[in-house]
């Protein structure tokens, strides 16, 4: 029974540490029909998970995270692949009361958290 509760509390504490400050899962504001649970698929969920960021059939791999001072966001370096292209540019992730705001240059998604 120790062995079992001290592996158990091992995995909390190390899924904890892993967690990244954006992890969850998304949907776009605004738009209907969107499910929330089948990740990365057309009206599907949108997530962070460590250092990815799963689009619509599109995956950013998060690099070079840099804290914006005096704002709960990140600046990060985006290595993204998706239908055939592959992509590299700046991505800032920002905690907001909805959910998460996605900052690329010329443009902001609001993505309002999952239930």
């Amino acid at each position: 029974m120790r062995k079992f509760l001290g592996g158990f509390i091992g995995a909390i504490i190390a899924t904890s540490v892993a967690a990244g400050p954006f992890d969850g899962l998304y949907r776009p504001d605004g738009l209907d029909g969107w499910d929330c649970k089948s990740v990365g698929q057309d009206q599907g969920a949108l997530a962070v998970r460590d250092d990815m960021f799963y689009g619509v059939e599109n995956l950013c791999h998060l690099t070079n995270p840099t804290q914006v001072n005096g704002m709960a966001a990140i600046l990060y370096d985006a290595e993204c692949n998706g239908e055939g292209m592959s992509d590299s540019y700046r991505m800032m992730l920002m905690r907001v009361p909805e959910g998460l705001a996605v900052i690329q240059d010329g443009y902001v998604n609001l993505l309002r958290d999952c239930p």
